[in-house]
């Protein structure tokens, strides 16, 4: 299997890396394998009973941090609104590989719904969610501030849409995808860095059945991407930086909803 390099600047890969942020168990990104989906059951999603229940999705930019620790400056998320009480309002998030559950209390003022939910306490990365959500224009904005304030990023800012959850096989990745940088690929010695080329977007496979010798002289990142592009379907949220940047800044339709899919996914 070959690896794509193309020489480019340092000043332009000058970026934040590491791996100091949310965790969660995840499928082998690196492997060679493909899948094929069979069966799939899209994640049930909330009942709409108070008119703002749901999955909200968007951007999670950082607003407080440390420039001289690694972080990501933004990352894709998705906060639910599983259910409302007459007092406390539940739900999750789901971003960079990590699903945690919140809870906490809630008044509405006409159509204009405030929130403020916490979650459990017990992972390095909690924090509290503040927002409020209008039940027409279904739009979530917010601050998420960190338990921990010796974090990478203390305090995050989102501005989320209210969008339902949709498994399609046959949806392919956008052009944008090709020739773009993988994340954390420069090398320093050679100024070189792997990209993606046309051959990602060959095959959709989670429709094609594929051969041996149709991926066999693909380059490395264009087979992983083209792997990931079905977890990606099916709404799974990257821990691996490699594949999340890819994903959440130039795939329109991804939408991280689970961390958990191995279980409707079968080997070629």
């Amino acid at each position: 299997m070959r690896t794509c390099l193309f020489l480019f600047p340092a000043i332009l890969l000058a970026s934040c890396a590491g791996n100091n942020e949310r965790t969660g168990s995840e499928p082998d990104e690196l492997s060679a394998s493909l899948m094929l989906e069979t069966n799939y059951i899209k994640p049930a999603a909330p009942v709409m009973v108070y008119g703002i229940e749901g999955y909200y999705t968007g951007f999670f930019e950082a607003e407080e941090f440390d420039a001289n620790k690694n972080y990501m400056w933004s990352n894709k998320i998705t906060v639910s609104i599983d259910s409302l009480s007459e007092t406390t309002l539940y739900g999750h998030s789901v971003v960079a590989g990590n699903v945690r559950p919140f809870s906490g209390t809630y008044n509405r003022a006409d159509k204009t719904w405030q929130a403020t939910v916490s979650e459990p306490g017990d992972d390095r990365y909690d924090g509290v969610f503040t927002f409020s959500v209008h039940s027409d224009s279904l739009v979530l904005r917010g601050t998420w501030t960190a338990n921990d304030k010796k974090l990478a990023v203390t305090k995050r800012k989102y501005q989320l849409e209210h969008r339902v959850f949709g498994y399609d096989p046959n949806i392919d990745l956008p052009e944008d995808v090709t020739y773009t940088k993988l994340y954390g690929s420069y090398n320093e010695e050679d100024e070189s860095v792997e990209a993606i080329t046309e051959d990602a977007l060959r095959f959709n496979p989670s429709v094609t059945l594929l051969k041996k010798e149709d991926i066999e002289n693909m380059y490395q990142g264009d087979l992983e991407v083209m792997r990931n592009s079905i977890y990606a379907r099916h709404g799974y949220s990257f821990r691996n930086r490699r594949m999340r940047f890819l994903f959440d800044q130039l795939v329109d339709w991804y939408m991280p909803v689970s961390v958990n899919i191995t279980g409707e996914l079968t080997d070629l």
